[in-house]
């Protein structure tokens, strides 16, 4: 009895801490597991095609880590890890000549911003389909948006992926990109939002 009773306890504790440390302390973990560099590119290109910078984020984590130096086996390279043909389309629309190094972080970045508003703006801001063609190619997006065709399993992962990882920057940084000249909140802030958020996605339904 006296096991079990010290089982519970011991149970419960480490249940009680893995929460608070979960919901109160997200930049412990969080700014080690999703890193955040780059900041000016993200902010600048990001604002330049409207798009929510933890998007940027969270496109870049999922394709390359922030390994700005990433090749894919495919050819794919940089933080965006843009193939070369799309690269050369992308520099021809913003009227450049020849077309920058793939590998600079900060071409890369505009290069895949200007990517994604060009997709957004093709698909309706359906955020799933511009993932999928992002992943896949326009040609198998628009086979799955007209007419059902099934997406590649690692394109379903990948979808999923990046909006997950969005949610992240959204928990671990907030809106970094307004309050960066602003005090950092405090960890008890942090944790207080996230659980609000947590609680209020439990009655609504809505993450």
């Amino acid at each position: 009895m006296k096991k079990t009773v010290q089982f519970f306890i011991t149970t419960a504790l480490t249940v009680g801490l893995l929460f608070f440390f979960y919901f109160f302390y997200p930049h412990v973990w969080g700014e080690v597991l999703y890193p955040l560099e780059y900041q000016e590119s993200i902010i600048k290109y990001s604002k330049i095609n409207n798009l929510d910078p933890n998007l940027v984020c969270a496109v870049i984590y999922t394709e390359s880590r922030f390994n700005a130096d990433s090749v894919s086996g495919a050819g794919a390279k940089g933080l965006m890890q843009i193939m070369p043909g799309t690269g050369r389309g992308i520099a021809e629309r913003l009227g450049e000549s020849p077309m920058g190094n793939l590998l600079d972080p900060d071409t890369s970045i505009r290069y895949g911003t200007r990517y994604l508003r060009e997709q957004l703006d093709q698909y309706n801001n359906d955020l799933d389909v511009v993932l999928a063609s992002y992943n896949a190619g326009g040609g198998r997006a628009n086979a799955w948006r007209m007419y059902g065709e099934p997406l590649p399993s690692v394109t379903v992962y990948y979808i999923a992926n990046v909006k997950n990882v969005q949610q992240m920057y959204n928990k671990v940084y907030g809106q970094w990109w307004l309050v960066s000249s602003s005090p950092k909140p405090t960890a008890f802030y942090r944790g207080i939002v996230n659980f609000q958020g947590y609680v209020n996605s439990l009655i609504t339904g809505v993450k």
